[in-house]
């Protein structure tokens, strides 16, 4: 995503609970499977996507997809074998369980890698205010995105109270090695005049 993601980097995708952050990325996803401009601001390089769900139920994504496609005027066959998506609810696969698949997947087929949410992804025993986890962690993801010659996009969640003052770093929940160890920062915000 030319001026905001290169292969091998991590972009946080940050807003509060249910501020459109999985119709967002899903955006992302499409314009990246298709090779055009997202936000009608950014180039992009076409590849495919994969994006891991570990919130959303299958029947949820694929309701979603075709809207998504259908605003931006996508055909479905035009990303059927390039936006991939694996819904993972349930499954328990946290960042160091997810090796072996991603030691599965053939490197250089996926652009970008999509983890929404974040939090659902981190180990059972790590702790999201932990520098030193925290730190683990985008080490990890650093190794598999040089592995697989990719980048990622982590859906995460913003941190309590209102979050219009704070500098862009500051608005993700956690440790400040999120703010330090990420690339890209994209926040959503509340826009300033109502509707």
């Amino acid at each position: 995503i030319n001026g905001l993601l290169r292969v091998g980097e991590t972009m946080n995708v940050i807003a509060p609970p249910k501020y459109g952050k999985s119709w967002l990325v899903t955006d992302l996803a499409m314009a990246v499977a298709t090779g055009r401009r997202w936000l009608d601001a950014f180039e992009t390089t076409q590849g495919n996507v994969l994006i891991l769900d570990n919130e959303l139920h299958s029947e949820t994504s694929a309701n979603r997809i075709p809207k998504v496609a259908a605003a931006r005027n996508i055909g479905l066959a035009e990303i059927a074998d390039k936006l991939f998506v694996d819904n993972l609810r349930g499954r328990l696969l946290d960042v160091h369980s997810l090796q072996s698949y991603f030691e599965s997947l053939q490197r250089g087929f996926f652009r970008v890698i999509v983890m929404d949410a974040f939090y659902r992804f981190l180990p059972k025993d790590s702790d999201e205010n932990s520098n030193a986890n925290m730190t683990d962690v985008y080490n990890r993801l650093d190794w598999y995105a040089a592995m697989l010659g990719c980048c990622f996009v982590l859906v995460h969640h913003a941190s309590k109270g209102n979050q219009s003052g704070k500098s862009v770093t500051d608005v993700g929940a956690g440790a400040g090695s999120q703010a330090r160890a990420t690339d890209t920062h994209l926040v959503l915000r509340q826009h300033e005049e109502d509707g």
